[in-house]
Parts: C-alpha cells; sequence; structure tokens
C-alpha cells in the first residue's frame, strides 16, 4: 500500500507538470527528460498504483488502515494537483493562501482526532536527547557534505543570510515535520508493517515535494530517511527540526545560489528557469 500510495502521486506530479507546461517549460518541470511517447506511462504509473493498493486487501484489514487510506488521499494528491495545474508561480493570490491554510489545517484537524499520546506523536520533551544523540553524527554529515561541496564548486557565502537562515529554518522545519512525520508517518505505519517501507515512502514523497529542484530532492530523499528512522525509534520533532534547520542552513548558505537555485521548487522553479532561458537567448552572441 505504501509504494502504492507513493507512485500514485509521482503519477500525479507528472500529470500535472505534462498538462501545465505542454507547450514551454516541460523541460525545467521534469528534471529527467523523458519522450512524448512516454508520457502514455504515466498512465501505467498511475493504473499499476492502483491495481496495487486494489490488491493489498490483506493491508487495508489492519486497524485503521483504511480511514489512513482515505486521509492520505485527501490531503497529498489534491495538494501536488492544487501546486502543479493552479498555484502561480508568483504573486500568490488570497485564494491562494487560503486553500494552501487549507491543507494546513485539515491535516492538523485529522492529527488532533488521531487520540493518540502526545508523546508518541513526538509533540511532548520526552525522547529529545535520545533522539538529539541519534541525529548527532547524521546531522554533521548533512552540514560537512555542503561546506566541502562548496571547497569544490565555490560559495556567496553571506553571513547575515546565514544567520537568518539559522534563525527562522528550524521554525520552518517544525511546521514541515508536522505534516511529513506526525500526520504521514503515522498513517503509513497503519497501512504496511514494514518499517523500511515506511522510511522510503515518507522520504520519497518529501523529496516530491521539492519537485524539479534535482539537488533538492537528492538531498531531502536521504535526508528524510534518516529523519524518518529516527523519529520511528524516538519519536521528537524538536530534535529533528533542529537537525533540518542545520542542515537546510548549510545547503542554503555554503553552496553558490546558481547550484541550489536559492532552494526553490515548485512553479516558481520553473519559472525562472524559463526567464534565464530566454534571457540567453536574447542576448547577444559572444556574452
Amino acid at each position: 500500500m505504501g509504494w502504492a500510495f507513493w507512485l500514485f502521486n509521482i503519477g500525479v506530479v507528472l500529470s500535472a507538470c505534462r498538462v501545465r507546461y505542454a507547450e514551454a517549460g516541460l523541460e525545467y518541470a521534469v528534471p529527467i527528460p523523458i519522450a512524448r511517447a512516454g508520457w502514455w506511462l504515466i498512465a501505467t504509473v498511475l493504473a499499476l498504483a492502483a491495481a496495487a493498493g486494489t490488491a493489498a486487501r490483506k493491508a487495508l484489514s489492519r486497524g485503521g488502515a483504511r480511514r489512513a487510506v482515505m486521509e492520505l488521499l485527501a490531503i497529498f494528491p489534491p495538494f501536488f494537483a492544487f501546486e502543479w495545474l493552479v498555484l502561480p508561480p508568483e504573486n500568490w493570490r488570497v485564494i491562494d493562501w487560503s486553500i494552501m491554510a487549507a491543507f494546513a489545517l485539515t491535516a492538523a484537524a485529522l492529527c488532533w482526532l488521531d487520540r493518540r499520546g502526545a508523546s508518541r506523536l513526538g509533540l511532548t520533551h520526552r525522547n529529545f536527547l535520545p533522539a538529539v544523540r541519534l541525529l548527532a553524527i547524521p546531522t554533521a554529515l548533512m552540514v560537512a557534505i555542503p561546506v566541502a561541496g562548496a571547497m569544490v564548486v565555490g560559495t556567496d557565502f553571506q553571513p547575515r543570510r546565514a544567520l537568518a537562515a539559522l534563525l527562522a529554518y528550524p521554525f520552518y522545519a517544525l511546521a514541515q515535520l508536522l505534516v511529513f512525520q506526525v500526520f504521514l508517518v503515522q498513517r503509513l505505519r497503519r497501512i504496511t508493517g514494514s518499517s523500511l517501507q515506511v522510511v522510503a515512502v515518507s522520504a520519497g514523497v518529501f523529496s516530491l515535494v521539492h519537485w524539479p529542484n534535482g539537488l533538492m530532492m537528492c538531498a531531502c530523499f536521504a535526508a528524510g530517511c534518516v529523519w524518518t528512522a529516527v523519529y520511528l525509534r524516538r519519536p521528537n520533532v524538536y530534535a529533528l527540526a533542529l537537525s533540518m534547520g542545520l542542515a537546510a542552513t548549510a545547503l542554503s548558505s555554503a553552496l553558490p545560489r546558481q547550484l541550489t537555485h536559492n532552494l526553490r521548487t515548485g512553479p516558481i522553479y520553473v519559472q525562472r528557469a524559463l526567464d534565464a532561458g530566454e534571457a540567453k537567448a536574447k542576448a547577444p552572441p559572444g556574452r
């Protein structure tokens, strides 16, 4: 069931990109080139996901599994469809902010109705220090790798920007973790008995949210695997938020913005890439 959910969301993103960028921009919306005929495979992906979900009747017999599937389908596929079919790349309208807030409030309400203890969800101080100990080495690596990369590819490090990121990212990370750990992971655990599948699918969905920024997708998948594995063992979102804040600060501050694309994702990534491509095409020869 977990794999089916992942495949279905990938299919939604690819299909929405194909619809929105049918004329121009598709090469930026999809990080891996796909031939026109290959887009027919998207329908096959969706069909396989639906078939896998239908065949996994035994998984649906688990306690709360059916409700978990419905709640997951009520949040993530509509979000991806809205992001790629409706959401403007810049200058969000009031209705756009309202719909995004509705997604967040719906997820929060479903978590509140979960009736699980706050400590089991990682929302109290319990497990903070054990989680910090588990995260110490992985977080050090997440910080060291961008710094080492900057020594090779260069950097445009700015102390003020790094300090602002260090102060802001943990709070932004906490909001993301409420969705990708408290909401997503807890429901994946009800539809599959495999911890490995929970880790991979959770990290995969987290990576998919950062589509089509290839660097961000790879970094978020790797880091998401670590954070989910630690959350399953010692649930505490505050320790994860600190780790995510440090990792995101290092990635955004150490590496040059030309490589990270300012951590842009979604339609704004495509729009900026289109603008850059048009500017390059209009530039006089030799420049």
